[in-house]
């Protein structure tokens, strides 16, 4: 009878400690798959790109995000920027290299000069392209500018010292300034019309 009993309390206390277990095991594997919930919301919630742009069950890739279009379409706009800044540059320089070939007082040439690096002071910071044929396109710009300049600070220094600008001086002193400038605006039409090309050609400059 005392046999029996043991045997009973034995069997009892097993029953009772293999119900903890399995209790146990399950609250282990609850617990563990609540964490791995949490965790895959916490990522999906942090990388929606990476949701939206993995493979669906066809192992065709969904359509891409417009994060991811935006660096195309911000090259665009940049090629389009420069090129219209680099078309009204030049319009503006062959202006004025087409006044120089008509008679003007010094007067009229100073101010058409001043209203001209006003523009350029303007329009070139809108040139934002950076490839080597256009850091060649701003320094023909600039090197015409400064033929221009040079041309106008002689012609004020003849005025200063009591002269007249005379067919002799306009032909061996001013002309060949302007004429350098029209030799440096040619170079700038052709690196607009053909980027990439005769960037490698040094930029000249007539030495008074």
């Amino acid at each position: 009878m005392r046999s029996l009993e043991r045997q009973l309390i034995v069997s009892e206390k097993h029953s009772g400690e293999l119900g903890q277990f399995k209790v146990s095991g399950v609250l282990i594997l609850a617990v563990t798959g609540a964490i791995l919930l949490v965790l895959a919301l916490f990522y999906f919630r942090q990388n929606p790109q990476a949701a939206q742009a993995a493979p669906n069950d066809t192992g065709v890739a969904q359509p891409t995000t417009p994060q991811a279009e935006a660096p195309v379409q911000d090259l665009t706009q940049t090629n389009r920027q420069s090129e219209e800044a680099a078309t009204r540059v030049l319009e503006g320089l062959k202006r004025f290299q087409g006044a120089t070939e008509s008679s003007m007082s010094y007067d009229e040439y100073d101010d058409m000069l001043t209203r001209l690096k006003a523009d350029l002071n303007h329009t070139l910071p809108t040139f934002v392209r950076h490839n080597p044929s256009d850091e060649a396109f701003r320094q023909e710009i600039a090197a015409a500018l400064r033929d221009y300049t040079a041309a106008g600070n002689w012609w004020k220094t003849r005025i200063r010292n009591g002269s007249v600008l005379n067919d002799v001086d306009r032909d061996e002193r001013v002309q060949p300034s302007w004429k350098s400038a029209q030799t440096h605006l040619e170079n700038a039409q052709k690196l607009l019309l053909e980027p990439g090309t005769n960037s490698d050609r040094p930029i000249t400059n007539r030495s008074d």
